[in-house]
């Protein structure tokens, strides 16, 4: 049932005093999942899911009601939140789930406040995320021993069978190996070459990679367990080879903003033909989805054409004009040409034009073609570093026009 020595979440007294009202009221609520696991890791606990035992979903609702704004985000599957001074807490009921169809939904979960202890944590995936916590009795409910997994750094399947419902869990084998540097099982790596991962919706997929490469501090470590489990090879075919060096030292750099984190490390897993195909399978959607793919594009083609004479501040100038120069040189690990960005201001933005078209409008041109050419000219020369103010790009401009 686990040691009293063990570390326990931190529980903010308003969700005690819940868990007391759920037990007057004849129930029992535990601490469940992630946020027992990551104390048990020392790590801090971001959100706290409680699990009710031995109260059905209306007398639940009636309990959580008094305590604030409930939301019923999965009726049928006995799923609540609640807002609690500024906190929203996940509060479900145990419940039983019967594998119905293909895929990460193909799964009817029923709702049994009787299921009991044991049997309510056989559904989870791993036995670390197993584990649960009573805070009013400070008792470590553990019947598949994922403290000894914890202590031993090693991911392990609850249950074959039941682990087996659901394919996407074989990917997330994959980021928890990376997050924790955990070693995988041999009969939980078996288990994960089996998986029918054909089954997946793409954005599914996608979520576990951005979870692989944006928490893991290694992502290596997981990606080769995707490699030995065979993984890639049926979801991600470009990946089907070692991690590339890049990819760790990456994910330790300080990058600011989860869209262009993962442009710049999606861009470093392989040649820009690998990357493009890497995109396709994930099909991120929406405008941040798109903001990751042309960032990551415009990395991949850049670094795969990197053989540049040029002095660093040229460069800077030039690549400005296509993608972000900073997340570049940090893909290339180029200290010059980031000293350079940031000497001219161009490490996430273009310069800015030196004249317009009214400009030269002024210097007796007529509205056409001729005037967009002679400002690709001006900006050809602001780049090259040979214009850096307006008055001499006027001057330039006008010697042409002579």
């Amino acid at each position: 049932m686990g040691s009293q020595r063990e570390t326990r979440p931190q529980v903010p007294e308003r969700v005690g005093t819940l868990l007391r009202a759920i037990r007057d009221a004849g129930g029992r609520g535990l601490l469940v999942g992630g946020c027992v696991r990551d104390a048990l890791l020392g790590r801090r606990c971001k959100d706290l899911d409680i699990e009710v035992h031995d109260l059905d979903a209306d007398l639940v609702r009636i309990v959580l009601k008094r305590f604030g704004r409930v939301d019923e985000v999965g009726r049928a599957f006995g799923v609540f939140k609640l807002r609690l001074g500024g906190m929203e807490l996940d509060i479900g009921l145990p419940r039983r789930d019967t594998k119905v169809g293909d895929g990460h939904t193909g799964i009817r979960a029923t709702p049994d406040p009787a299921l009991g202890l044991a049997e309510a944590a056989r559904r989870r995936d791993l036995t670390i995320n197993a584990i649960s916590w009573d805070p009013l009795t400070d008792e470590l409910i553990d019947p598949f021993d994922g403290i000894s997994d914890i202590h031993a750094r090693r991911l392990r399947a609850v249950d074959a069978t039941t682990f087996a419902e659901d394919p996407l869990r074989a990917l997330r084998v994959v980021q928890f190996a990376a997050r924790f540097a955990f070693d995988v099982d041999p009969a939980l790596l078996d288990l994960c070459r089996t998986m029918p991962l054909g089954e997946l919706p793409p954005e599914r997929i996608a979520g576990e990679v951005e979870r692989l490469l944006l928490l893991a501090p290694r992502p290596s470590v997981g990606w080769r367990v995707a490699v030995q489990a065979e993984l890639w090879r049926r979801v991600l075919p470009s990946w089907q080879k070692p991690c590339p060096a890049d990819v760790d030292r990456i994910a330790a750099l300080p990058i600011d903003g989860q869209p262009r984190r993962l442009a710049v490390l999606l861009a470093a897993t392989g040649t820009a033909p690998e990357v493009e195909d890497v995109l396709h399978r994930l099909q991120l959607h929406g405008w941040l989805g798109y903001a990751v793919r042309d960032q990551a594009m415009a990395l991949a083609m850049a670094r795969d054409n990197a053989n540049d004479a040029r002095s660093p501040a040229t460069r800077a100038r030039h690549l400005a004009e296509r993608l972000e120069v900073e997340l570049f040189a940090a893909l290339t690990d180029d200290l010059g040409l980031a000293e350079a960005a940031e000497a001219l201001g161009v490490g996430r933005a273009p310069l800015c034009p030196l004249i317009g078209g009214r400009d030269l409008l002024e210097l007796g041109m007529r509205p056409g073609p001729s005037v967009g050419r002679l400002l690709a000219e001006v900006r050809h020369e602001q780049l090259d570093g040979h214009l850096v103010t307006p008055d001499a790009a006027m001057a330039w401009a006008r010697t042409r026009l002579q």
